[in-house]
């Protein structure tokens, strides 16, 4: 395991480790250490002590000495130069018109490096800025965004409590605050309250969160009902620090503070008195059925409702019997009403273009060329028109035989029958 000293280059700041090598350091001894940045001073914050492989990240930089007078001198020489490299850069800033406000310079050990310090709402370009400031302080120029927390651990100052400030004086890292440690504190959530020097919540407020979780773990939580010395209440409030409750009896309504052992007291006579009663076998009382919400019982109750006879109701009621259909005479039809019908059954087939897949037509009026068909003339084809009064029936309908030529009534089409009315025939 390596040995190595911690090595703080600011009163409050972080600690970092450094190889000793053969140099006896005790704590506070000013040191030269050697950093990625050149040289620095920096003082001893503990002295040599083993650490795991696994506590040093990167690699372990050495002590090189150990600062003398003229180290000291030379620092002090160059701290002199911060306000006015401050004031001229503050210049140079207003020139370029840049949304920072600076806040602290500083030069490093050998003088090499100057860095400046700077707030900002948003990200600044400062390329132009770097450049004016090199040519003008002959220099290697840094700057550096900040938060409102560091600025504060920086330039230092007085808390609301009266003291320097953590962050300035103890405080190495930052603690990690949120307002739920101000609401388990029952502090007023008032920001002008709650908030430090920097705007942001106070760092104290996490020193003694975990205890005040402690102590609040020990009460009863609110909206519990709790047995005092006047009778049963609610918990309306908690003094954590007093171990106190806040109680509204249940009898009169009125709120007191019971200590805790007040509480616990009472809870116990109360149980010493159950188990009295259960000796002589005195039994509670069964605590009557909780009835259910008033909607969720109407929920049941409509579920639970017969509708089959209301919907009923809304049905038309039917006759118990039907009255019989009345018998028409049988429809007598002559050849006169066939001859009649054909008109529009011809003009049909005109519409539909195809009069061979219609129904035959009855005979034309030509008795020359085209004789109704009787039953006298052709007694095995066509039933006679006395026959068809005499049965009440209508005479079937003829099909033309293949036989037939095309002139004959049942291979005739409506253009034919047509042209025969133009011309009069």
């Amino acid at each position: 395991m390596p040995i190595v000293v911690g090595i703080r280059f600011k009163d409050s700041g972080k600690i970092y480790y450094f190889d000793p090598r053969d140099l006896e350091l005790h704590t506070g001894d000013p040191v030269i250490v050697e950093t990625v940045r050149g040289l620095e001073l920096a003082r001893v914050a503990f002295e040599r002590r083993e650490v795991g492989d696994d506590a040093i990240v990167g690699e372990l930089k050495p002590v090189v000495r150990r600062a003398e007078d003229a180290d000291l001198a030379r620092m002090a020489e160059l701290q002199q130069y911060h306000a006015e490299a401050l004031a001229r850069c503050a210049e140079k800033v207003q020139e370029h018109g840049l949304p920072m406000k600076l806040v602290k310079a500083e030069y490093s050990f050998d003088g090499s490096r100057l860095t400046f310090y700077f707030t900002a709402d948003q990200r600044v370009d400062f390329r132009q800025l770097v450049r004016d400031l090199a040519r003008t302080f002959k220099t290697r120029i840094e700057l550096r965004q900040i938060g409102p927390r560091d600025e504060a651990k920086m330039l230092g100052g007085i808390g609301p409590c009266g003291r320097i400030l953590c962050c300035a004086s103890f405080l190495p890292d930052y603690a990690r605050v949120s307002i739920k440690m101000a609401k388990d504190q029952d502090l007023p959530l008032n920001p002008s309250k709650i908030s430090g020097v920097c705007g942001r919540l106070l760092c104290c407020l996490s020193y003694e969160h975990e205890q005040y979780l402690e102590m609040r773990s020990q009460l009863p939580k609110r909206g519990t009902w709790v047995m005092t010395p006047d009778g049963p209440g609610e918990v309306v409030g908690q003094h954590v620090l007093k171990q106190q409750v806040l109680v509204q009896l249940a009898s009169s309504g009125m709120i007191e503070t019971y200590d805790i052992p007040q509480i616990t007291l009472a809870t116990e006579q109360v149980a010493a008195l159950a188990r009295a009663r259960a000796a002589e076998g005195i039994t509670p009382a069964r605590p009557a059925k909780t009835e259910r919400g008033e909607r969720r019982m109407l929920r049941d109750e409509v579920d639970a409702f017969e509708w089959n006879d209301d919907l009923s109701l809304l049905e038309d009621d039917e006759p118990s019997f039907s009255p019989p259909a009345p018998v028409l005479p049988p429809i007598i039809e002559s050849s006169r009403d066939a001859e009649q019908q054909l008109v529009p059954k011809s003009r049909a087939r005109r519409r539909g273009g195809n009069a061979a897949d219609d129904a035959p037509a009855a005979p034309a009026k030509s008795p020359g060329k085209h004789p109704p068909a009787t039953a006298a003339k052709s007694p095995g084809k066509h039933p006679s028109a006395a026959a068809a009064k005499s049965s009440g029936k209508h005479p079937p309908a003829t099909k033309p035989s293949p036989q037939e030529p095309a002139g004959t009534p049942g291979g005739d089409t409506g253009k034919r029958r047509r042209r025969r009315r133009n011309t009069g025939k």
